[in-house]
């Protein structure tokens, strides 16, 4: 499989998407799912017209998931983990952006997204070292990086699509932590549910969008400040892309994206326990 994903962009992707399996696909209700105490796996921004569509048989796919796209790499002494997810067209019930579940990663975790086709919306929520709650956004389209800071939350909103995003991660060594990004993607109760979900989400606004949220969410996050990709990230992937640092990169590459992150990229905070964020 690697010798097919070696190329940037849109070529990437299509090799990558010819070479996979059937993948996972999630569905409306996999975000209307609760944990075992009842509280919701994400926020919606109108959780009773995605329930009365569910309960009338309307379950769309909203996007599938290929975990381990391409085998692991190992190097700085850890595993290195690749993903693809595929963004289906569409809209929420109430018109919010088709999307993702969401969660938070955990404080050791180095996660680095591409988006190889279409367009996406990347909501991040973390606390800064003063403690003071940060929320992001950063609109993007083909080639473009992210990168999530240490133990932050995330959620992928759909903006045109059919949208193929990869992404990268490891847990960095040394780091303490309750359990490895690892261990909470083969079970969604540690992924999707490990504290509660921030309570921002986007709807469609005209051909754009608009942030909302609870009110809640809304006191504790704010409006939201836009984010562009960093050079510092650009520089690390190199000018191939993501893919290709993943299937063919040198220690010496994943070496400088790890210092160029732990320099650049805010340091976790604790949250509370029971952080109804």
């Amino acid at each position: 499989m690697t010798d097919l994903a070696t190329g940037p962009g849109l070529a990437a992707g299509t090799a990558l998407l010819s070479a996979a399996g059937d993948g996972a696909d999630r569905h409306l209700s996999d975000l209307l799912a609760t944990a075992a105490n009842g509280a919701p796996a994400c926020y919606l921004a109108d959780p009773g017209a995605a329930r009365t569509a569910r309960d009338a048989g309307n379950d769309p796919v909203l996007y599938t998931a290929h975990r381990d796209i391409l085998p692991p790499t190992r190097a700085l002494g850890a595993d290195w983990f690749a993903d693809l997810c595929v963004y289906r067209p569409g809209r929420l019930p109430g018109g919010e952006l088709n999307r993702s579940i969401g969660h938070w990663n955990t404080p050791a975790q180095l996660e680095v997204f591409e988006v190889l086709s279409g367009r996406v919306l990347m909501i991040t929520a973390w606390h800064d070292p003063s403690g003071t709650p940060v929320l992001n956004w950063q609109a993007c389209g083909p080639g473009d990086l992210v990168a999530v800071p240490f133990g932050a939350w995330h959620q992928t909103s759909l903006l045109d699509g059919p949208a193929t995003v990869f992404n990268i991660y490891t847990d960095l060594p040394g780091t303490e932590q309750h359990h490895t990004s690892r261990h909470a993607a083969q079970h969604a109760e540690i992924k999707y549910r490990s504290s509660a979900p921030v309570e921002i989400t986007a709807i469609r606004a005209g051909t754009g969008f608009t942030l909302t949220g609870s009110r809640r969410g809304r006191n504790r996050w704010g409006r939201g400040v836009r984010a562009v990709e960093p050079a510092w990230l650009r520089k690390a992937v190199g000018p191939d892309g993501l893919v290709a640092l993943h299937t063919s990169a040198c220690a010496d590459q994943l070496s400088g994206l790890v210092n160029a992150a732990r320099a650049q990229l805010p340091q976790p905070q604790p949250r509370l326990e029971g952080d109804r964020t």
